[in-house]
């Protein structure tokens, strides 16, 4: 993939509470403004793209998708949709009957938008060395019926992190070289780094798997994302870690953000803002090392957030910021949510809105959204 095709944007793909059709609705513009240019709809709470993946949406959810996928094209921003065909990999033949399912959810799809498909086989039990022939020939038969202009795959082990083979089962011998000779050359796949949420990439890792699967990886960027039940007691709002190489390791970007649609802008607004300071055409004044550039990004951050909130807001927001990053709701006394409560409801903001919901417990991570 060449730089002038890389994706930076948002990749809806998290658990628990679902966006607002308003939300994502806004969302364009924002993303816009901020230099990003691509956005996939796979929220884990809509069953229709995975364990319900064979019914229909319904003609309400579809006029929503279309509508929201029109708002996206206005503003010159790729919209995709991330399928999940639950149980059918694990099957040695897939049934005819399966096979119509899956293709009249293709047609559905392409209803919306044929600018970018995304087949997730991510968080699915090991099925043994069949594994990566079976995903193989299930992209085969959507390639052959989508009219996606661009497909990205994300592998079961979409990490080196071995918490996926204590979840998942042991990953089969060759899985990735596998997927990597049988992927047509043009189609992408996602990787996450050494852990599900990296903190940070590897240079070694990136060029690890980049031989594995012979193309470079798409990030899918668990930050600033906080559905777990641990991260749903933080609000993840800094900038993005700064790494120089990642232009170079990479063929593009995607963001899983947060429960919280508005704030999580606040993070995403840094993302591609380091890949243009990464990129040597576009960069003249950094010339040296990561924390020359961090420090680029944060001041950027800091504007974003003083224009978003206001500058009333924004004051209360920096001297709080550190505390629902790092200290988070268990660490909260009662007193202190409520003055916190109290503050930040005296606003007429998205933004402080939902800093009182995360307050209020009404993000607590329910652990029902896993088997959805």
């Amino acid at each position: 993939m060449s730089d002038k095709r890389r994706y930076l944007g948002v990749i809806e793909g998290f658990y628990g509470e679902t966006w607002s059709w308003q939300a994502r609705q806004e969302y364009p513009g924002f993303m816009s403004k901020v230099g990003l240019n691509a956005y996939i709809y796979a929220p884990k709470s809509d069953s229709h793209l995975r364990k319900q993946w064979r019914e229909p949406w319904s003609e309400a959810d579809l006029a929503a998708l279309q509508g929201c996928a029109l708002q996206f094209s206005r503003q010159s921003i790729e919209f995709g949709i991330g399928l999940s065909p639950i149980s059918l990999t694990a099957e040695a033949s897939v049934s005819a009957k399966d096979l119509a399912l899956l293709d009249m959810k293709i047609a559905q799809i392409d209803a919306i938008s044929t600018n970018l498909l995304c087949i997730l086989f991510d968080d699915v039990p090991s099925d043994g060395s069949a594994m990566a022939k079976r995903q193989l020939a299930l992209c085969d038969h959507i390639r052959a019926k989508t009219q996606a202009k661009h497909i990205i795959v994300c592998p079961s082990y979409y990490s080196t992190d071995p918490i996926l083979e204590k979840l998942f089962g042991a990953r089969p011998t060759d899985y990735w070289r596998n997927l990597g000779m049988g992927l047509d050359s043009d189609i992408d796949y996602f990787w996450t780094g050494e852990q599900v949420c990296s903190k940070a990439y590897s240079e070694d890792n990136l060029q690890f798997i980049a031989e594995q699967l012979r193309r470079r990886p798409v990030l899918w960027d668990n930050y600033p994302v906080n559905d777990g039940a641990k991260l749903s007691r933080y609000l993840h709002l800094k900038p993005f870690t700064s790494q120089r190489f990642l232009s170079e390791l990479t063929a593009g970007h995607f963001a899983n953000p947060m429960n919280q649609a508005y704030l999580s802008q606040l993070p995403l607004a840094t993302l591609a803002f380091q890949y243009q300071q990464n990129d040597p055409q576009l960069n003249t004044a950094i010339t040296n090392a990561d924390d020359q550039l961090k420090a680029v990004v944060d001041l950027e951050w800091r504007k974003f957030c003083e224009q978003s909130l206001g500058q009333s807001l924004a004051e209360d927001f920096f001297n709080d910021v550190e505390s629902f990053q790092y200290q988070g709701l268990d660490q909260f006394s009662e007193s202190l949510k409520t003055n916190l409560v109290n503050k930040y409801a005296q606003y007429d903001s998205v933004y402080a809105a939902e800093i009182v919901n995360w307050l209020e417990e009404r993000y607590r991570f329910d652990p029902a959204c896993l088997t959805g």
